[in-house]
């Protein structure tokens, strides 16, 4: 089920991203809420760590804190996105999910500037690419 959800989630987060560059807090808010939602009801159930939800945070709050130093060149939506995903995803699971999407990421970024289609200064909406990677590492089983 929370396949499903992270699915449609970073889907919509997807199209949101890449039509107007920015990731609205009401979609941030109802992600982060749901999840919360459903990471509770699901430690009654399977009696979850509650220190193992907390430590899932930490690459989120990471990327944050890139976004504030490096003066939002990274946007701070995709730290607020990790920390959502850390509601339905363990810390190792995350970091999985991140080092994909960055790879992809950097790939999509060689492409396009080496065929001259861009500048090194162009944003690249990081969004879609973590959806990418979300699909190929369920494909293969890691999340």
């Amino acid at each position: 089920m929370n396949s499903i959800i992270i699915t449609g989630y970073l889907l919509l987060g997807t199209w949101q991203d890449i039509k107007k560059r920015k990731i609205s807090r009401n979609y941030l808010l109802f992600g982060g809420i749901l999840g919360a939602v459903i990471r509770i009801i699901s430690y009654r159930k399977e009696n979850l760590v509650f220190a193992e939800w907390l430590v899932a945070f930490f690459p989120g709050i990471i990327i944050l804190v890139i976004a504030k130093l490096t003066k939002e060149k990274m946007g701070v939506g995709d730290g607020y996105i990790l920390m959502v995903l850390a509601n339905y995803m363990n810390l190792w699971e995350i970091c999985m999910l991140l080092q994909t999407a960055i790879i992809l990421t950097s790939l999509f970024a060689l492409l396009l500037i080496c065929n001259r289609k861009v500048s090194k200064e162009y944003p690249i909406p990081f969004l879609p690419f973590l959806w990418i990677a979300y699909m190929i590492l369920w494909r293969i089983g890691y999340v």
